[in-house]
């Protein structure tokens, strides 16, 4: 019988994986910013919404939204 334990993926991996995204991002953002003159604003926005969209919490974040909106209508 096998037993479940954590994955057996290293720190180092998880690091590496990491900093390969955000390379990867940079360059893409990188290439579209040469090609668009986009406010400094727009491009922060497009980061964030980025990064939310990544670590998955584009679904919780709404959730907060609409709590507090019912909330507020109470």
């Amino acid at each position: 019988m096998n037993v479940h334990g954590r994955p057996r993926m290293r720190p180092w991996m998880l690091m590496v994986a990491a900093i390969g995204l955000v390379a990867g991002h940079s360059v893409v953002l990188s290439y579209g910013l040469s090609h668009a003159a986009l406010s400094t604003a727009v491009v922060s926005g497009v980061i964030v919404l980025i990064v939310i969209k990544h670590l998955g919490l584009l679904g919780s974040l709404y959730a907060v939204i609409r709590r507090r909106s019912r909330a507020k209508v109470r």
